[in-house]
């Protein structure tokens, strides 16, 4: 029997450990988890020792385990890449070590780490990151998030934040940063902002919701006064019909007219206005 076929032989072990700190290494994984890595490989190793098991999953999986448990985001491609391991094996030895262990992991998927990194990998404000933070605490509040990948989930969480500041960051970049496809992260996005709206509605005045957008959109005062003064202007028009279109609207226009446009997905997405209904009522705008 080799060394990466068995759990009791001793130069096993270490094989074991040097693949746990060669692993931890890549994937850039602090001292003190990769510390706890090798505690939870030495406990299932104790559990299981009159059993084969490959050496490498099982080194993975404990890594993987300890990460969870520590809170440090890494994705199961990431290990997948780092250590060479199968993906299934991976998880599945995950599994193993975790029940026999007693770890219950359904406490440590924390979002919220996941967004402090991509915001960095991204090199995103910290308002970026503080408002999808909030997002993904109000997804958890409402109780849809329950059963879903944290990175996704984060990945979603970003991209709503990205698209209400009007910055340019595009869901492909986020489905490589968390290793999620484009489904996932277009499904929780949509989900999201469907508690999003629930929670924060917008005003029932045009006038109000051009403040509305504004909680997370950087218009400067010079626009936001210069939508408001439109809107006023357009007292003759029916303002009351979708008044959140109407201050998407105003916005669009004296954002072009300040040299400074905003985005289109910026202005229909917070309160689901569709681009028709905004460019109509950007053309009545315009007139005045």
């Amino acid at each position: 029997m080799t060394t990466d076929e068995t759990s009791v032989e001793p130069q096993t072990v270490g094989d074991a450990l040097d693949r746990i700190q060669n692993a931890a290494t890549a994937l850039g994984v602090p001292a003190e988890t990769t510390e706890t890595a090798v505690t939870v490989f030495r406990r299932h190793r104790d559990e299981r020792a009159a059993h084969a098991h490959n050496v490498a999953t099982t080194a993975a999986a404990c890594l993987y385990v300890a990460c969870k448990v520590e809170r440090v985001p890494r994705t199961v491609d990431e290990f997948v890449e780092a250590t060479g391991v199968d993906r299934t094996q991976l998880l599945r030895r995950a599994k193993e070590v975790t029940s026999e262990l007693g770890i219950d992991l359904s406490g440590f998927a924390d979002a919220s780490q996941y967004v402090d990194r991509y915001a960095g990998d991204l090199g995103l404000p910290e308002r970026i990151a503080d408002r999808a933070r909030e997002v993904v605490d109000c997804c958890e509040d409402a109780g849809i998030a329950g059963g879903k990948s944290p990175s996704g989930w984060a990945a979603a969480a970003v991209y709503n934040a990205c698209v209400e500041a009007d910055l340019d960051v595009r869901q492909d970049t986020l489905t490589e940063l968390a290793d999620v496809t484009h489904v996932t992260i277009r499904n929780r996005y949509k989900e999201q902002r469907e508690v999003l709206r629930e929670r924060n509605p917008p005003p029932a005045t045009a006038i109000d919701a051009v403040d509305w957008y504004r909680e997370y959109l950087p218009a400067s005062n010079y626009v936001a006064s210069t939508a408001r003064d439109l809107l006023r202007a357009a007292e003759h028009l029916d303002l009351d019909d979708e008044p959140a279109a109407w201050a998407a609207a105003a916005l669009r226009v004296a954002g072009e007219r300040a040299g400074a446009p905003i985005g289109m997905k910026a202005l229909k997405t917070p309160a689901g206005c569709s681009s028709t209904d905004i460019h109509e009522r950007a053309s009545e705008l315009e007139a005045l």
